[in-house]
């Protein structure tokens, strides 16, 4: 996986970064999502690297990245400071200006990215994830059953580490096969990498604390930012799965429309996958990201 690529180590104002690099051209920073770590991007990635300079790494706690201890307030793991670790490790890189394509959690943290630091994001990409506010506030029982680990994760410590820890590569797969198409087959070597990864203490408990910062701390800079007005200026492609993603079983009406609350340039569709759509159907989603990062 990721031949050719370099692996890095880049120390943040938080957190310290692993990360995979490679490529030539504008600079494109891919943010993967839970449970996952930087290998999502596997299939999609190489391809890229051809046309663009990519940067792929772990989020803050997850993978092989380290994050900090959590506090009561879980600013440690909100979108804001992870955010920061990705424009601190771009800008590490010599990348002032940059694309973002985000899956799931990192999608997230593109949202904060783009909201706190709108001048260095030229081009953002959302894969099955609609705002943090919007996605608590349109949540009806559908919705909370299929997103049951929203509230499960966000617990107060030490109950979903506690929970988690008993079996955590079964809760890992358990999860992503069921938000995946039923009969689509993880690759085993990624799979394999999710769970080393989710093995460790460490890394349970950091997505957790990403979970109670999405419950609390993340709203609260979605709700400043919806009232005083703030808007992304940046054109913005969202593509969601069909099957079991935002458009889906458990999804909400009029997807698009949910990013045209905060975004004045959005296009995008569904995509005939369930949630992962870099691993479900890696060649569309290529061919979606190479047409919109090179108009």
């Amino acid at each position: 996986m990721f031949d050719g690529f370099e692996t890095k180590r880049i120390t943040t104002t938080g957190a310290d970064i692993h990360l995979k690099a490679a490529g030539a051209g504008p600079p494109v920073l891919l943010l993967h999502g839970y449970p996952q770590t930087h290998i999502c991007w596997q299939f999609v990635a190489p391809i890229l690297a051809e046309k663009f300079t990519l940067v792929v790494p772990d989020l803050r706690g997850y993978g092989d990245s380290a994050g900090p201890a959590p506090d009561s307030e879980h600013h440690g793991y909100s979108k804001r400071a992870m955010a920061v670790d990705m424009v601190e490790v771009m800008t590490a890189l010599g990348h002032e200006t940059f694309s973002t394509v985000g899956h799931d959690r990192g999608a997230r943290v593109m949202h904060r990215l783009v909201m706190d630091h709108p001048d260095r994001v030229t081009k953002m990409v959302s894969l099955d994830v609609v705002p943090t506010l919007d996605m608590w506030e349109g949540t009806d029982k559908k919705r909370a059953l299929g997103a049951f680990h929203w509230f499960f994760l966000a617990q107060p410590a030490p109950l979903p580490e506690k929970m988690i820890g008993a079996d955590p590569g079964y809760f890992a797969e358990w999860l992503m096969r069921s938000w995946a198409a039923d009969g689509f087959e993880f690759d085993a070597a990624a799979m394999a990498e999710y769970k080393r990864c989710f093995a460790n203490p460490d890394v349970i408990q950091a997505t957790c604390e990403d979970y109670r910062a999405g419950a609390g701390i993340d709203v609260e800079h979605d709700l400043a930012d919806r009232e005083a007005g703030r808007r992304i200026t940046c054109p913005v492609l969202f593509l969601w799965g069909a099957i079991r993603g935002f458009g889906g079983p458990q999804g909400g009406s009029a997807p698009l429309d949910v990013w045209r609350r905060w975004a004045d340039n959005v296009s995008g569709g569904p995509v005939a996958c369930g949630h992962f759509l870099p691993e479900e159907k890696p060649d569309h989603v290529t061919a979606e990201l190479m047409k919109f990062l090179s108009d």
